[in-house]
């Protein structure tokens, strides 16, 4: 598969919007497990803004792509796409 340099430099961006999303929820809220949800950040970011089928908007999509994350360690990257996406509002 080839690869698309403004693809690449876009989901980059992506990753450092998330991950200074994620910063801000721990210090927000004093806690959280910083290394599993940086440690993840990159492949959080390439599958749900590139790789997955899914619509944000109508969530219940028979056909949509499903993630099963089993490292909990890590859920603040996931919450932060789909805050990013819409999914759900951002709470300040």
């Amino acid at each position: 598969m080839a690869h698309d340099d403004a693809l690449i430099k876009e989901l980059e961006a992506k990753a450092k919007v998330l991950a200074n999303d994620c910063l801000d929820q721990f210090c927000t809220f004093s806690q959280g497990h910083v290394g599993g949800t940086m440690s993840v950040l990159e492949i959080i970011t390439s599958l749900y803004f590139h790789h997955l089928k899914f619509d944000p908007k109508d969530p219940d999509w028979p056909e949509r792509d499903r993630v099963i994350m089993s490292k909990a360690h890590c859920c603040e990257a996931i919450y932060a796409a789909l805050v990013e996406l819409g999914m759900y509002p951002k709470e300040t």
